[in-house]
């Protein structure tokens, strides 16, 4: 069976993409009589992943869960439906989420400004810049959605973050740890700088949303803009980006 994941290289040299996707791939086959390859890229830049052996149906939920699968079709959305997806842009009035849809052609889901503040900010008047620079909901990052209005015949889809990402969120900022925040670079290639860059002893772990995203947890009383220099001076060609706790609950709202 063939899977379309919520996964794209975007920036990041896709052979790297590749090795990275096919050894986590590798790492839920053991011990089960399937494998899984990767067979190509959707039209939307989406990998697809061809899963084959006895225990398919075991493998690809353990692909599922994971990395999570791509919304390819429009007819799949349904009002009120909570869908993964990744953040693709922001505007002056919006958020713009990719769920996957490519079909008949593709649609993004829009979380519009409004939505943002009731969320996130008890209803502040601050822009959808100020909100996902707090937040660190730059593109790429991965998010949930709760779809609150969906229009076939336009082709327009609207959504709100969907219960349990309001409650990840919330449990990030009232675990007070600062984090760097990486984007179109491979779990490996993070761990190799934290490493390079001697931070280890300020490291509490690091998390892997997506193939390409990363989120370098501190350990309690470290800086996270402090190690952005010395991670940036390893991993060039990445976008790094601190998350604050405490900049949040000044700026936004108690969690």
């Amino acid at each position: 069976m063939n899977l379309t994941l919520l996964q794209r290289p975007a920036r990041t040299p896709i052979d790297d993409f590749r090795i990275q996707l096919q050894k986590e791939c590798s790492l839920l086959e053991s011990g089960l009589s399937a494998q899984a390859k990767i067979s190509g890229f959707s039209q939307g830049g989406w990998v697809q992943v061809e899963v084959t052996g006895e225990d398919h149906e075991i493998l690809e939920e353990l692909i599922s869960r994971r990395f999570a699968l791509a919304t390819t079709n429009l007819s799949q959305v349904e009002l009120f439906g909570s869908y993964p997806g990744l953040v693709a842009s922001r505007y002056n009035d919006r958020l713009d989420v990719d769920v996957g849809v490519e079909m008949p052609v593709p649609v993004r889901v829009h979380i519009g400004v409004g939505a943002m503040r009731s969320q996130l900010c008890d209803g502040r008047q601050l822009s959808v810049a100020e909100l996902t620079d707090c937040y660190c909901l730059h593109p790429e990052t991965k998010i949930v959605v709760r779809i609150s209005g969906l229009n076939t015949r336009s082709r327009s889809i609207e959504g709100w973050f969907a219960d349990g990402q309001i409650k990840s969120l919330s449990e990030d900022v009232a675990l007070g740890l600062q984090c760097v925040k990486l984007y179109d670079c491979t779990r490996l290639q993070v761990e190799n700088a934290v490493k390079r860059a001697n931070l280890e002893r300020y490291i509490v772990t690091i998390d892997s949303p997506t193939v390409t995203t990363h989120s370098v947890v501190c350990k309690l009383g470290t800086d996270a803009v402090g190690l952005i220099p010395r991670l940036g001076s390893v991993l060039r060609k990445s976008r790094l980006e601190p998350f604050i706790p405490s900049r949040v609950t000044s700026r936004c709202r108690e969690w």
